[in-house]
């Protein structure tokens, strides 16, 4: 998606690898709460997607939403694994995955990526958690999560009415 999420190259391959051995840790540590940073909230009630409900939620589809600033960003989720990506600022190609519950996209040129944490909030909206390379974990906190507060990003299908509350995604 975008800079919040900073990985790429070499330290992707190596945080994959780290991420293997912190995954009981992970789990401990969100149970525990993390820090929320201030930011957006969307509406309590939601659904993690996982595996291949998220894969299948992705796959061949494009998706408009905002950056907690307020940036707007578009990314098509090609069905070979490329995503093609946007933002009021620029624009990049790269590769998108399903990994370990969390969406992925690492882009070749500009910009770096990331990991995710993907909660569906209504229908057709759905909230982006990155996940900080350096925890393992997303920098809002599992109930914040599960209340809908400090999203990094939130969009929807763009062939579809966006449910996100107003004012949000357009």
């Amino acid at each position: 998606m975008n800079d919040r999420a900073l990985r790429s190259g070499s330290a992707h391959r190596d945080h994959l690898a780290v991420r293997a051995l912190r995954r009981g840790l992970v789990v401990l540590a969100m149970l525990a709460g993390v820090a929320v940073p201030a930011g957006a909230v969307s509406e309590p009630g939601t659904q993690r997607l996982t595996g291949a409900a998220l894969t299948s939620a992705f796959v061949g589809k494009v998706f408009r939403g905002i950056y907690q600033d307020g940036t707007g960003w578009r990314e098509a989720y090609l069905v070979d694994g490329e995503v093609d990506y946007e933002d009021d600022y620029r624009a990049a190609r790269g590769d998108w995955f399903v990994e370990d519950d969390l969406l992925c996209t690492f882009y070749h040129t500009g910009l770096t990526g990331g990991c995710f944490v993907v909660m569906r909030r209504s229908e057709n909206c759905f909230d982006f958690y990155a996940i900080n390379p350096e925890t393992d974990m997303p920098d809002a906190s599992k109930q914040s999560i599960q209340a809908g507060y400090g999203w990094t990003a939130q969009g929807a299908r763009s062939d579809r009415t966006s449910t996100c509350p107003e004012g949000l995604v357009s």
